[in-house]
């Protein structure tokens, strides 16, 4: 991947993290009640064979379903653990308040997670445009190397 799009992956990333954190959170939800449902037929006589002709096999359907529900989560967490990480450590309780850390959090709380636009961003900071653009990119290759790109 070249470094443009690398940046640009991880700026998505950091867009889409509430959307795939609450994403995970349903299709955990969704493989929980699949895993419950023990009960599986071995024969389906409303359509006994598939469009292929072959045998319809409940068993292996659910567990493709299964497996697919699985699939979907870890692909998801691989996009939002990393970053779930970095909050953590750019709010750890060594940071001090007026810290370059702190800054970089709140650019990432009122940009990305915020989707607040940048004039916004830099009046709600008090910080120039080119402070803000320097400290954009910083926290982005920051999280470029949390996510291992």
């Amino acid at each position: 991947m070249q470094e443009k799009n690398k940046f640009r992956h991880t700026e998505k990333c950091l867009y889409e993290y509430k959307r795939n954190l609450s994403a995970i959170n349903v299709l955990r939800e969704d493989l929980r009640v699949e895993r419950a449902g023990t009960d599986v037929h071995v024969q389906n006589y409303q359509l006994s064979f598939s469009f292929s002709g072959e045998p319809s096999n409940p068993v292996e359907a659910r567990q493709i379903k299964i497996d697919g529900l699985e699939e979907r989560i870890k692909k998801l967490e691989r996009y939002t653990q990393p970053i779930t990480q970095l909050i953590a450590d750019l709010n750890a309780p060594e940071n001090l308040k007026h810290s370059e850390n702190k800054m970089l959090l709140d650019i990432l709380k009122l940009l990305y997670f915020g989707k607040n636009t940048v004039e916004d961003v830099l009046y709600e900071m008090s910080i120039g445009r080119r402070t803000f653009t320097r400290k954009r990119r910083q926290l982005v290759l920051m999280a470029l190397g949390y996510l291992a790109l």
